[in-house]
């Protein structure tokens, strides 16, 4: 894709859009709880939160830009995207997942600010997913509930 998907809740689409527009040269999917429609200004996008149009974005993205929950970031690194992440301040289980992540090799943020547009500039410019082997436990698995009389 020609583009990066961003969701990050704890943001107003309003403080991200002239953010974003400052880094040359990209095209960005800027998905907001409090865009009421979706609007356009030059290479930027935003659009309400829609799960088939935020996940459509994601698959066709060069990479993805949010909160250190754990479904956009695991489905992101599955779909072998680029990734930064920026927890939500008190949500304690978004920091665990930063750490996690950052040991991965991710990028992660403390807040989203001009302070962070070079970090941000920098993910774009060289940033590149993370290779994770996923391994298939699956006959494993099936074996140990069979052992355990799980079935």
């Amino acid at each position: 894709g020609d583009h990066y998907t961003v969701y990050l809740p704890a943001y107003d689409d309003r403080k991200l859009v002239p953010l974003l527009a400052k880094i040359p040269y990209t095209r960005w999917h800027i998905f907001s709880k409090h865009a009421k429609k979706p609007y356009h200004i030059g290479r930027l996008s935003v659009y309400p939160v829609n799960k088939e149009e935020f996940v459509a974005s994601m698959v066709s993205s060069k990479g993805v830009f949010c909160g250190a929950g754990f479904e956009t970031p695991a489905e992101a690194l599955f779909l072998g995207k680029k990734l930064l992440v920026v927890p939500m301040k008190k949500q304690h289980e978004q920091f665990y997942n930063a750490a996690a992540l950052k040991e991965l090799g991710v990028p992660v943020l403390k807040n989203v600010n001009k302070k962070r547009l070079d970090k941000i500039t920098e993910w774009v410019e060289s940033g590149k997913p993370i290779e994770i082997n996923y391994l298939d436990t699956t006959q494993e698995a099936v074996e140990q509930a069979l052992k355990l009389g799980g079935f």
